[in-house]
């Protein structure tokens, strides 16, 4: 508990990072039940006592702790502490994958690559929140290559990699226009995913009708040597919010837990990269903070060392994704912004303002120009965000000055607004 070097209310960061990068090793969070009993805890919606995640994990987290993973409670009769057997083993299995990767030979070790559809259901696949996902795979294989890692024929070209995954650029998750990496029959899926049976409460028997044929489960990606590129099936509910926030028994459809079934047991990747902001496996159905056997995050990534790139801006869901998935987060910058500016119609209607601001008291011409700017306020919509008078019964001649200056200054502030808006500048690259 607490910071690796101080207490609780002293914690010096700086000497914790400095052990930490001459160990460079992987620091791992184990956790003990503290302030509740083993059957509070696995009851809870929560998970982790508030207090102890404070204290246990937070702080741990400032020094580069990941993977809070419970592995002991107090029995609530006895208060006796006993050690959590499912906890332990999936303990050790994650430290062992993790010390794997540091003896493993560099030529053998795979790679999943896994990309996503952002917003969830909206963008296209292989998009991220500021990132140029393509982009930055094409310069992660370069790198990837030049440590000696085996990346096959994988193209050196942002459009070709594109184009081995994706048939359409503009390609959405439940698209036909998806390379298909491999098909998973239905009784390979209930072999090797110990759930599945669980998820047929909401999805019905498999393969269902998510990254499905009919027949069976399908893997969207393409394989170069050992580096997979996959497309990370939909959360399942976008149609229908409703049913995620209120349905007691949520959970991944068979194509999602088809996916990472396959990443671990037939593609039997050593380490998986989520790559960008984000994806939908940190936000399935479980407890907020220490993981059960029994929630959706702890099932799908099991024993996978997990890598996720996460932007800079967003530390809060980067949270939500160390600590429900299991995951090393790996922060990129946000492109650089600049202001939104004007144009068209909006840029007309300042110019008309200026006007006015020069002929506000001539009787003859400012009226006109006030009609004028409420007439193109209507057009570029801003009535939406700015009370305006009725453009057929207003006539600004027989309004009072004050009151004309009252509109004009209403759709001044709103068009200011807009013109300062920040607006990033491209997308960001990682590994450039």
């Amino acid at each position: 508990g607490f910071a690796l070097v101080g207490g609780p209310a002293s914690q010096d960061h700086k000497k914790a990072a400095s052990v930490l990068k001459k160990l460079n090793r992987p620091y791992m969070c184990a956790v003990p039940l503290v302030f509740q009993s083993f059957e509070e805890w696995q009851s809870s919606e929560l998970g982790l006592h508030p207090i102890q995640v404070a204290l246990q994990v937070s702080l741990p987290e400032i020094d580069g702790a990941i993977e809070p993973i419970i592995y002991a409670g107090r029995e609530g009769a006895t208060g006796r502490s006993v050690p959590l057997a499912d906890r332990v083993n999936l303990l050790a299995d994650r430290a062992l994958k993790w010390a794997n990767l540091r003896s493993k030979p560099k030529s053998e070790k795979k790679v999943a690559i896994t990309i996503f559809s952002f917003p969830p259901d909206k963008g296209n696949v292989g998009t991220a929140a500021y990132l140029d996902v393509f982009d930055s795979i094409k310069a992660v294989l370069g790198q990837l290559k030049s440590e000696g890692y085996d990346i096959g024929d994988a193209p050196m070209d942002k459009e070709a990699i594109m184009g081995s995954i994706l048939d359409d650029p503009e390609a959405k998750i439940s698209s036909p226009d998806l390379n298909v990496a491999y098909r998973m029959s239905t009784s390979e899926y209930y072999d090797l995913t110990p759930y599945a049976t669980d998820l047929e409460e909401n999805w019905g028997p498999a393969p269902g009708n998510l990254n499905s044929d009919g027949q069976n489960l399908l893997v969207y990606g393409k394989q170069f040597g050992n580096v997979f590129i996959g497309v990370q099936p939909s959360f399942g509910y976008e149609g229908d919010p409703m049913r995620l926030l209120f349905a007691k028994s949520a959970s991944p459809h068979h194509g999602f837990a088809a996916y990472y079934t396959y990443l671990e047991k037939i593609f039997k990747a050593d380490a998986v990269l989520h790559f960008g902001t984000h994806g939908s496996l940190e936000f399935m159905p479980g407890k907020q903070v220490g993981m059960s056997g029994t929630c959706y995050p702890d099932r799908l990534i099991s024993s996978l060392p997990s890598a996720y790139l996460y932007a800079a801006n967003n530390p809060s869901e980067a949270t939500i994704a160390k600590r429900r998935s299991y995951s090393a987060t790996v922060s990129y910058l946000t492109p650089p912004a600049e202001n939104a500016g004007l144009y068209k119609g909006l840029k007309e209607l300042k110019e008309l303002i200026s006007s006015y601001q020069g002929l506000r008291e001539n009787e003859g011409r400012g009226p006109a120009i006030v009609n004028s700017i409420i007439s193109t306020a209507f057009t570029c919509n801003l009535d939406k965000d700015v009370d305006l008078p009725n453009l057929e019964t207003y006539s600004a001649a027989e309004d009072t000055l004050e009151n004309r200056d009252n509109i004009v200054g209403a759709i001044y502030s709103e068009i200011m607004q807009i013109e300062s808006r920040l607006l990033p500048c491209g997308l960001h690259t990682v590994g450039v």
